[in-house]
């Protein structure tokens, strides 16, 4: 559904998730009709964390799951460098 929009360097411009949920179910009822054994996930845009997922899998009927790539590794390390760095600045003499 495009780059993905969350985090430091996300996207700046994408679909909504509602977008989502219609395009895949679009993608899905045509790879369907051609071939009904096809898998369909979701990836990208604004698909980034699991309630993201959760959302449009919840909708899309017949959805096979998620891809995940930079909203598995970028963002967790994203959120866990900037606690960490957070934890550091907080030291006090």
């Amino acid at each position: 559904m495009g780059l993905t929009t969350k985090g430091a360097i996300g996207a700046k411009t994408a679909l909504t998730l509602d977008d989502c949920v219609k395009k895949v179910q679009d993608i899905l009822d045509a790879g369907r009709a051609v071939n009904p054994d096809v898998m369909v996930i979701c990836h990208g845009g604004p698909i980034a964390e699991p309630k993201d997922a959760q959302y449009v899998i919840q909708r899309v009927n017949g959805i096979d799951g998620f891809f995940g790539a930079s909203s598995i590794e970028r963002l967790a390390a994203e959120t866990s460098i900037k606690a960490q760095t957070e934890a550091f600045k907080h030291i006090t003499k």
